[in-house]
């Protein structure tokens, strides 16, 4: 393999690292500010200037409730027509998300992080209960869309990243062609792995520990093989190091699609329960703010 090849290659493998570490920050940063606040709320709970009943403390609990009301607006989003000009899908998800995190934090600072009577502690249970639900759709979400487009993945299209991953080991020469030999049997096991739900709830175990101990096996047999070579190592390393990017992004491509078909089900199985969950808390939050104002 020329030095332009080379270049050629491992430069769209380093552009998507980049692209997916960028992409990768955001979902982190919301995340450490979350927690930022979650611990600073819990430290200041005992603080006498936040009161539920007054000033800024019952203002805390109006905007967090509203918040979480306003969770509403993505499911119906997604029902609408796309011609409709309310805003992309994904951009409306992104909200969703940020309003489901910040909703309760703002709910926890207006109850000072305690129960209290036994109306808001229903409401509390209910919310954080929601909260968490949120999180683990969150999680299967991720796992069948195309990040926050809306867009959902399908099996065909990974498998076509899976052929292309491994089409291209042959431009590695001898090497490359010995590499996909050795990849290839694992395809058969990603097709196999969505036969059933139970099938493909153990692929995620199975695949996921015989791709990674595939791999390490591959970077030592690789490293050997350029290792015995009389060929100067600044001409193969290179080489080396596309080959072990090509068949780590090989194997990613693997488990994903291993994994395709149960996080889909799991995430229809969490639709069924998140709504009606959402709509208990609605209903545990309209007591509260009934039983607050009556009493």
């Amino acid at each position: 393999m020329n030095q332009s090849t080379q270049a050629g290659v491992a430069g769209p493998v380093r552009s998507s690292f980049s692209s997916l570490s960028t992409k990768s920050l955001g979902p982190w940063l919301v995340a450490a500010i979350v927690v930022a606040a979650l611990i600073a709320g819990w430290v200041l709970r005992g603080d006498d200037s936040i009161n539920p009943e007054l000033g800024i403390g019952y203002w805390l609990g109006i905007i967090g409730g509203s918040m979480m009301v306003l969770l509403l607006v993505y499911p119906i989003r997604k029902r609408v027509s796309p011609r409709t000009n309310w805003g992309s899908i994904g951009f409306w998800f992104r909200l969703h998300m940020l309003l489901g995190l910040g909703g309760p934090v703002l709910i926890l600072y207006h109850s000072r992080f305690t129960w209290g009577a036994l109306n808001s502690a229903v409401s509390m249970t209910a919310m954080l209960i929601v909260a968490s639900s949120g999180l683990v759709g969150r999680f299967f979400y991720a796992r069948v869309h195309r990040g926050y487009s809306g867009r959902k993945l399908e099996v065909r299209a990974i498998l076509k990243d899976m052929h292309e991953e491994l089409d291209s080991l042959s431009e590695g020469g001898v090497t490359g062609a010995w590499l996909r030999d050795q990849l290839h049997p694992f395809e058969q096991r990603t097709v196999a792995a969505g036969a059933s739900f139970w099938a493909s709830a153990r692929s995620v175990i199975d695949i996921g520990i015989a791709t990674r101990r595939e791999q390490r096996r591959l970077r030592r047999d690789i490293a050997a093989m350029f290792g015995a070579s009389d060929v100067p190592r600044n001409e193969w390393a290179p080489t080396k190091h596309d080959l072990l990017a090509r068949s780590s992004a090989y194997f990613l491509a693997v488990r994903r699609a291993a994994e395709f078909a149960f996080y889909d089900r799991m995430l229809r199985l969490w639709h069924l329960f998140h709504l009606p969950l959402f709509f208990i808390l609605v209903l545990t939050a309209i007591l509260h703010i009934v039983a607050v104002h009556m009493y």
